[in-house]
This record gives structure tokens, sequence and C-alpha cells, in this order.
């Protein structure tokens, strides 16, 4: 009789023969780009390839998009925010990619990121202070977590234009009450920070916290 552990194992494995690669996960944005090149459709890469494209390698089961308008391919389902779920045939795996344009009332702030995407290596990709912000509102685990990873790297995330990007979408007032919020995810995100040198190297209550005043 199989153990407990025995069956979290397998269903882990099995899980992870699901995972879309970074490599897989380009293979489909490089089939969108084709659509959407022929279709006027502004987008760009989002989610977990977003992630993988930013150095943090965790598992991702689809290939996640923001984008103006919807395609003309076959909808494999509605998301209940705003978009449409698409399956794109990469070798022999159907891979699920999300279409997202959302219609919610976080609308506004995904609309913004869209327009502030950055081209990089000849792709379309959400910067990373918005990737901060959106999974911020997300809140999920797996949306902490990438949270988190993206405020550890040094030199990934400017937090004066995480605040100037609310702004945007908000006003000064609103921004302000947003960061009271991710405050809390900069505090623990520095003291959980991984550092170079010594596993038990003490944190520095000394380190600099970035002025959000500017």
């Amino acid at each position: 009789m199989d153990s407990d552990l025995e069956k979290i194992v397998r269903r882990n494995i099995k899980e992870l023969e699901k995972a879309v690669s970074t490599e897989t996960g380009l293979k489909v944005a490089k089939v969108m780009q084709g659509i959407t090149d022929k279709e006027n459709i502004a987008w760009a890469i989002a989610g977990g390839l977003a992630m993988h494209l930013y150095g943090f390698d965790r598992s991702t089961k689809d290939v996640d998009f923001i984008a103006d308008k919807r395609l003309s391919l076959s909808v494999v389902r509605r998301l209940n925010f705003g978009g449409e779920r698409y399956e794109i045939k990469i070798g022999k795996r159907a891979i699920p990619v999300d279409w997202i344009l959302r219609s919610d009332k976080y609308k506004d702030f995904y609309r913004q990121a869209l327009k502030d995407a950055t081209e990089l290596d000849g792709w379309k990709i959400l910067t990373p202070e918005w990737l901060v912000i959106l999974k911020y509102i997300a809140g999920r685990g797996k949306d902490r977590l990438d949270l988190f990873w993206l405020l550890q790297q040094k030199g990934l995330v400017n937090r004066n234009t995480v605040r100037k990007n609310l702004v945007k979408v908000v006003g000064k007032l609103g921004a302000e009450g947003f960061l009271l919020g991710l405050e809390r995810e900069y505090d623990l995100a520095d003291m959980t920070a991984d550092r170079e040198g010594d596993e038990n190297e003490s944190y520095k209550p000394d380190d600099s916290y970035p002025d959000y005043n500017d």
C-alpha cells in the first residue's frame, strides 16, 4: 500500500509533467506574435513566463498575456475577470494560454501596465514594477511568492517607479493607500532576502530603505 508521502510525490511528478518551460513559453509567444501582428493587437508577456524571463524559474502550467483585444482563435473558456483561454499546439502538447482582458475594477491597472510594457530582446513584457503591483492585487499564494522574489532581487524593481505607476492610475492619494499595504511586503521581502556569504549572516538594521517621497 502506498504511503501518503509516495502519493504526494507521484501527484507532484504528474503536475510537473504539465509544467511549461521557458523555451515552450517563448514558442507560444512567437505564435501569438504572428497572430497579433496580423490582427493589430497590443499585447505583452505576463504571469509565469514573465517571471521566468526575469530569472525566477517557478513552475507554471500556462502562458499568460495581457492585451487590448480578443484574438480570432477558438475559445476554450472565458476568464471570470475578463479575457479568454486558448490552446496553442507546440509539438504534441496543447499549451493553455490565458489572454487577459480585465473587465473588473482592476482593468485600469492592466491597461496602464500594457501601455508601459517594455521591449526586451525582441519581446514585449510587463515591467518588474508593474508585475509587483499586479501580483499584489492578485494576492494568491503563488502571486505573493512572485512578489517577494521580485522585491528581493537587487536592482530589478525600482520602488519609486512602483509609486509613480500607482499614481498614474489612482492618483497620489490612492497610491498612498496602496503603498500602506505594499510597504509591509517591502519590509518582509527585505528581511527575508537572500544574501551572499554565510547562510547565517544576520540582517543589518542599517541597510538603506527606499525613499518614496521623490
